[in-house]
């Protein structure tokens, strides 16, 4: 049993937060070890959908959107069986967003199963932060040209 548990605070509202996180057609975008998402069926806030890993791997989830509360992702069939939790949480003018997962890893992979808990924690980590990037807009940081001390002179 694989168990991860990975936090960071965004400088935005929950609000803010769940538009980006509920996007559930990015994920690609914020989690790396996700290559394609393809829904298969959708209710209102349920989505079954077929994901492929970046190993190629086919895996089911069952996606239940609870609205500026959290997502709940069931993983049913495939390498990956167990649940992952997306929590919301407002505190002040500020959102703790929080990643729970509880996998058990399927068929041949087990044999890597350390060196894929630590994977998954490194994705989830970065997932956040990218998630964070998104919604705080944070841009890079802007190198300029450095002047010689001759045009500083003649400034």
């Amino acid at each position: 049993m694989i168990h991860i548990v990975s936090k960071i605070m965004i400088n935005s509202s929950a609000k803010k937060v769940w538009s980006v996180i509920s996007a559930i057609e990015r994920d690609p975008y914020f989690w790396k070890g996700l290559e394609r998402v393809r829904n298969t069926s959708h209710g209102r806030n349920v989505f079954t959908r077929e994901v492929t890993l970046s190993n190629s791997d086919k895996c089911y989830q069952k996606v239940t959107l609870f609205p500026i509360e959290g997502i709940h992702i069931k993983w049913t069939r495939g390498s990956i069986i167990g649940i992952k939790d997306i929590l919301i949480t407002q505190i002040g003018n500020q959102t703790l967003l929080e990643v729970e997962m509880n996998y058990e890893i399927q068929g041949i992979a087990q044999l890597r199963s350390r060196r894929i808990s630590e994977e998954l924690q490194n994705e989830s980590e970065l997932a956040l932060q990218l998630i964070k990037e998104d919604i705080e807009q944070i841009e890079p940081f802007q190198i300029k040209d450095r002047k010689q001390w001759v045009d500083l002179i003649r400034e």
